[in-house]
């Protein structure tokens, strides 16, 4: 009988096309999680990053079975649908319900770009999200009914439409009203602060980066009047919204997060857990040890998060286990705050790492599927930051990271490098110096710094397959 190459415990188990799945390895994927629940170890406590006085469901529950395509119970059929979902909503002047039905579809694709499906349990509570401020307050109404004309216009028109022009009056109007009542209350109100999220999300559409700029000034304000970040409600989720607008901008306008610069922990969130155990020999143990000596323990720290995040992705992807989004907002916070606010100057090596994890999460928890490539001033810096590498004589990198390196400079761009450039001229070096011969071979070594398969695979796969035509034609023209 064949042995099963998976040992005991609760592990993480990266599949490639070279290792095929046999019986003995579905088997094994199968049941890791009811071999590690039978052993009854003691469940291990997860606090958010921001409110570490709260406490989060224990990490074996945070990874959850999804129940996503089990058989509903009854066979009675439902009652079909007459007019839309909302036809019964009492709407206010100008705003059918055929309308409402639109933004819904847009939340919900936004949703699932926040959430991927691949990651996440589909459970997230309706309170959590855009629903209550969509019936309950006119202004964020308006407010979102505008960002979705931006966004379906955004290719159609220069000039917004008569019906994003309306949105936008009665949005600014109803908001000037709200911030001149003598009761500060709802002018600061979670509401309030969605009206002007989404504000900011429709500037982002249109490239007005200036008036995006400005909406988070407001937005910043408001955070403070209320308290500041840790202060904000977590029930509704919108401590979180406005930590990922703090974060999509900081990235976007190329300036640190203006929340949360003080009294972070700096520490691993989910990486020293003790349940998150992959393995790939060789290359982890060359690569741990290159870390814990060449760059700073803060970056190492949020190196091996985003190592333990990718594991975690990937098995999800594999099989039923998914992150409850709650942990997965947790993971998000906490490895870009401490990436952005981080800083080597000269420290060349330490920055293009900096940098290229920046790079590698914005296309995890900020790149919305739907929008394309990350921000253009996070690709600047990340180009920038590789070629002062580059042109570093005392940096000596092990094969996994200059792969990495190397190849997320051209997974990003979105656009094919030529032979001649700097970063093609690398990634052949990192190959060739690796005895790399296959793209599950490169995966392997891939995986070992951070990689996520349903998400990076795809693009990274033809450009390593030209690296290997450019290797393939040098060498036979060396003949």
């Amino acid at each position: 009988m064949a042995k099963s190459k998976y040992a005991a415990g609760l592990q993480f188990i990266p599949i490639t096309p070279a290792q095929g799945q046999d019986k003995h390895t579905r088997k094994a994927i199968q049941s890791h999680a009811t071999r590690a629940g039978a052993r009854r170890r003691p469940l291990i406590e997860l606090r958010p990053w921001i409110n570490p006085h709260r406490e989060l469901e224990p990490l074996e529950k945070a990874i959850s079975e999804d129940t996503r395509t089990s058989k509903p119970d009854s066979s009675i059929p439902s009652p079909r649908l007459v007019g839309a979902d909302f036809s019964g909503m009492q709407l206010p002047p100008g705003i059918e319900p055929y309308m409402i039905q639109d933004l819904v579809k847009l939340i919900d694709l936004n949703r699932h770009g926040v959430y991927p499906y691949e990651i996440c349990l589909d459970v997230h509570p309706t309170a959590k999200g855009w629903f209550p401020y969509l019936i309950s307050d006119v202004c964020c109404l308006h407010s979102m009914m505008f960002s979705v004309r931006a966004f379906l216009e955004r290719t159609a028109h220069n000039q917004p439409s008569p019906l994003a022009a309306f949105h936008y009056a009665q949005t600014l109007h109803l908001l000037q009203a709200r911030l001149n009542e003598s009761d500060p209350t709802s002018a600061i109100s979670d509401a309030t602060m969605m009206v002007v999220i989404s504000l900011a999300t429709a500037a982002e559409l249109t490239n007005d980066f200036a008036t995006v700029a400005k909406h988070f000034q407001g937005l910043e304000k408001m955070v403070s009047l209320r308290g500041g970040v840790r202060a904000l409600n977590t029930e509704n989720n919108i401590q979180v919204k406005v930590c990922r607008a703090d974060l999509e901008y900081a990235l976007l306008l190329g300036h640190r997060p203006r929340l949360l610069q003080e009294g972070i922990s700096w520490d691993c969130f989910i990486a020293d857990r003790g349940r998150v155990r992959c393995s790939h020999p060789p290359h982890d143990a060359n690569l741990h040890a290159f870390a814990e000596t060449a760059i700073d323990v803060k970056l190492h720290n949020a190196l091996q998060d985003l190592h333990a995040f990718s594991c975690i992705s990937n098995l999800a992807y594999q099989t039923t286990r998914k992150l409850s989004p709650e942990v997965y907002n947790e993971m998000m916070i906490s490895i870009l705050y401490r990436l952005t606010n981080l800083s080597f100057g000269r420290n060349h090596l330490a920055e293009a790492i900096r940098i290229g994890l920046l790079a590698f999460s914005s296309t995890i928890f900020i790149e919305r599927h739907f929008m394309g490539q990350p921000s253009q001033h996070l690709l600047n810096l990340y180009t920038d930051a590789l070629f002062k590498l580059r042109n570093s004589t005392n940096v000596d990198l092990p094969i996994p990271m200059v792969l990495w390196l190397t190849m997320f400079s051209h997974l990003v761009v979105h656009t094919e490098l030529s032979a001649a450039d700097w970063r093609s001229v690398w990634l052949d070096e990192a190959v060739l110096r690796g005895k790399i011969n296959t793209w599950p071979q490169a995966c392997e070594i891939l995986r070992s710094v951070a990689w996520v398969d349903f998400v990076h695979s795809r693009s990274g796969k033809p450009i390593f397959e030209v690296a290997m035509s450019r290797l393939e034609r040098t060498a036979s023209s060396d003949v």
